[in-house]
């Protein structure tokens, strides 16, 4: 049995749930956000919704987990974005 695909498969939600966790630290920590793209947060936060729709209708946990979590982060990016801009 080739378990790659299932690495793989519990691995890519893991790494999308904390892509931006170093970037939300740094941001609460320096209260800066003159370097980030508000464009960029807007997309991510839209693929995590597409990511967590898609999740919902295939009934995949780990992807509606994943979805919850990364637009959790991402959105209190975008909170800080408009709070320190």
């Amino acid at each position: 049995m080739n378990y790659i695909p299932t690495f793989v498969a519990i691995l890519a939600p893991i790494i999308n749930c904390v892509q931006l966790l170093p970037q939300l630290i740094k941001t609460i920590a320096t209260k800066k956000v003159k370097d980030l793209s508000f464009a960029s947060l807007l997309l991510i936060l839209l693929t995590n919704l597409l990511w967590l729709t898609h999740g919902y209708f295939i009934l995949d946990k780990s992807l509606m987990v994943a979805g919850i979590v990364s637009i959790t982060i991402n959105s209190l990016l975008l909170i800080f974005y408009m709070k320190y801009k």
